[in-house]
């Protein structure tokens, strides 16, 4: 029993079901419910209850709950939302541990301060009910053949290892009613969740021994803490869980003080946290469906790439093009494997990842396929061929997956580019063999991808942080005390100085407040510096005209603190010029459901235009940062593209580590912030500006100084 979600075995697996509002009427939901409960394979007892009448379809019915002959574990309520409070609370009094609740339980207004869903989730709680619903269109549970819902898909396929929570009640329908051979364990519709979670239903499946991968389809996460534990859990257990979350966009995002503010909105922190913990996010119910079946199959890759045939030079193309837009792993073939392939192949055909087997007209693809299947770097052999219906070459496409399935130990898989032309017939019996027939170029490459980088992070035992550094704790438990309460954002003397007591490397300057101060400081930090304002309250500097960069002597120091003086106050900070590098961008926010979210990303224009930014969970370990890094669009910048200098890229690793520490150590008292620009280059990185904001200081639009 799952103390905060009710009993849900006796929801989703009971012994016995009571129908309230059962009706004998040909077209009304309570007709329709019975029909779907009694007409499947359902063993247990059903009970039809409606003081309207003594009999239903030749069953008794019964007055009310406390009228039935012994108490059911769970009760389906078919009735108004004018009577379901009533109804619930008939059920807990009767100790009926399971409800579902099918109705969008809305109410004119009253005058009550609680509205009809919470009152109905405390009644639940209260009871230790756990409860389907509300506005859900049911659940089932394939096993026992039990489908309680008025509008049940229909359902062809014995049960599965696939599990599904949705709050789209016409996506769990089509999913469940798919003709693609999905086999569900059991298919829920969640709805509004009045008193069990997505989080409790995790945790179920997860007992179940037929479990072998969670799909969810999320409009919102209602109990972060619980998520995240149930998703750590089927890390521990080995469970790949794939969510698909609807409504992504965030218009109602709030504005930030820090410029990471913007860029790191409550999607961006959900992925992060998933991909924290090994789930699977995907963008559409097709991409879903792939990776889920993906996913069921058994076999472990032991490469890391995908190895493709095809018989088509045209597709082998469209391959290729896709696999860089998404940055699917295509395998790079060992050189014993190319000559392999060329022995094989017909003259002037190229022994390259996707393989084209079609050459003079000879049929190569299971020669090819089982040399790619061979080869150590890849990881899935995948035949790539529309498998067209009624095509006499079906059969031997197909034939060449089983063959070659049979001959190896490698997931090997057949994808269509076209979904609508792949014969079902034998993608069901490719299906029944445990062969992975994938719907569609984009989807296909996405699912190859997703199941070999699940696989990888599962064996990876770098994700861990390990111990957090000593000076970073031990300047958090210092600075703990100045943050709690602040009201404003820290001022930049104090914000460099919270870098400075972490260990993270900041450009050495100087706070003054007059031009002879300014011009010594600069004698002793050496020209070239920079001169920015300090005005404690003044967060937009470069567009209030409180930065100048380059200067590169007395004379134009002293214009140029004149100038800022003038405009901002006579507080400055002088600043000694960062070498030449590439400008990184380092923030965090504080999600309101997840806690302290980083932001890792590419600086300057890179940032504002092609968002160029990976959002994270703090704390990372080195090899997680470095990968991090890796995973920018412009990592090949830092790495010396076009004759560019390579940036250390091993102490910018360094730098994030620590900054990811002083995230999660001091993060769940700062509403957001942010050190940006940090410039990599081939000496190091350097942090040159910094904007701290405590969790009480007022919300005003974002600041960014990104000087080089």
């Amino acid at each position: 029993m799952n103390k905060a979600g009710g009993d849900i075995r006796a929801l989703l697996a009971p012994r016995s079901i009571a129908i309230v509002g059962a009706s004998p009427t040909d077209g009304s939901f309570g007709k329709r419910l019975v029909g779907a409960i009694t007409s499947w394979a359902y063993k247990g007892d059903v009970y039809r209850v409606n003081p309207r009448y003594e009999s239903i379809d030749g069953a008794p019915c019964y007055a009310s709950l406390d009228a039935l002959p012994s108490k059911p574990d769970c009760v389906a309520f078919a009735i108004s939302d004018e009577r379901i409070e009533a109804g619930l609370t008939e059920a807990a009094k009767a100790g009926i541990r399971g409800a579902a609740i099918f109705g969008r339980c809305y109410e004119k207004s009253t005058g009550s301060n609680v509205s009809l869903p919470a009152r109905l989730g405390a009644i639940a709680r209260e009871a230790g009910m756990a409860v389907c619903g509300s506005n859900c269109m049911g659940f089932m549970n394939m096993a026992a053949g039990l489908r309680v819902s008025g509008n049940p898909p229909p359902v062809v396929d014995p049960a599965g290892n696939l599990a599904l929570i949705s709050h789209s009640g016409s996506t769990w329908s089509g999913l469940v009613g798919n003709q693609r051979q999905l086999r569900f364990s059991y298919a829920i519709s969640a709805g509004q969740e009045i008193a069990t979670s997505v989080a409790d239903y995790i945790q179920f499946m997860l007992a179940q021994p037929e479990t072998r991968v969670i799909a969810c389809i999320l409009e919102a996460v209602r109990d972060p803490e619980a998520f995240i534990e149930a998703i750590e859990t089927a890390e521990r257990k080995g469970i790949p869980v794939v969510a698909l979350k609807l409504g992504r966009s965030e218009q109602g995002r709030r504005f930030a003080l820090a410029h990471s503010g913007a860029l790191t909105g409550s999607d961006a922190a959900f992925g992060a946290m998933l991909r924290r913990h090994n789930v699977i996010a995907v963008r559409t119910v097709d991409e879903l469906a792939d990776t889920a079946e993906m996913l069921l199959c058994q076999r472990k890759p032991t490469g890391a790439g995908i190895g493709a045939v095809t018989d088509s030079g045209g597709e082998r193309e469209l391959i290729v093009d896709l696999a860089s837009d998404l940055a699917a792993p295509l395998a790079t073939f060992t050189d014993r494997t190319a000559s392999r392939l060329a022995e094989v192949l017909d003259p002037g055909m190229t022994p390259v990842n996707p393989v084209d087997s079609y050459g003079d007209g000879r049929t190569l693809i299971e020669d090819c396929l089982k040399i790619v299947a061979e080869d150590p770097n890849v990881g899935v052999a995948a035949l790539a061929t529309n498998l067209v219906h009624g095509r006499p070459y079906v059969k031997v496409a197909s034939a060449t997956v089983e063959n070659v399935s049979a001959g190896t130990a490698k997931p090997t898989v057949l994808f269509g580019h076209i979904h609508s032309t792949v014969s079902r017939e034998e993608a069901a019996r490719l299906r029944a063999l445990g062969i992975p027939v994938l719907m569609g170029t984009t989807t296909a490459l996405q699912a190859m991808t997703h199941f070999l980088a699940w696989h990888a992070q599962r064996t990876d035992a770098a994700r861990a942080a390990g111990a957090c550094p000593p000076e970073v704790g031990a300047a958090a438990k210092s600075w703990r005390a100045r943050l709690e309460g602040q009201s404003r954002p820290l001022s930049p003397a104090d914000a460099e100085r919270l870098l400075i007591d972490v260990g993270l490397p900041v450009a050495e300057s100087a706070f003054v407040d007059t031009a002879d101060k300014a011009a010594a400081a600069a004698d002793r930090l050496g020209y070239p510096v920079v001169l920015k304002t300090a005005a404690p309250d003044l967060l937009h500097k470069t567009e209030a005209g409180g930065v100048k960069v380059g200067i590169a002597d007395a004379p134009a120091l002293r214009a140029a603190y004149g100038d800022i003086a003038a405009r901002c106050g006579p507080l400055v900070q002088v600043q000694r010029m960062a070498g030449a590098g590439t400008e990184i961008l380092l923030g965090m926010v504080n999600d309101p459901q997840f806690g302290p979210v980083a932001t890792l990303g590419m600086g300057g224009i890179f940032a504002e235009v092609y968002k160029d930014t990976v959002p994270f969970v703090p704390p990372v370990s080195k090899a997680m940062a470095a990968r991090l890094i890796d995973g920018l669009k412009g990592a090949a910048i830092l790495k010396g593209a076009r004759g560019r200098q390579r940036a250390d890229i091993d102490r910018l690793a360094e730098v994030v580590v620590r900054f990811s520490w002083l995230c999660a150590e001091i993060g769940p008292l700062l509403s957001e912030l942010d050190v940006n620009p940090v410039i990599a280059g081939p000496a190091g990185a350097v942090a040159v500006d910094a904007l701290v904001v405590p969790l009480g200081a007022a919300a005003t639009p974002g600041h960014k100084d990104p000087h080089a």
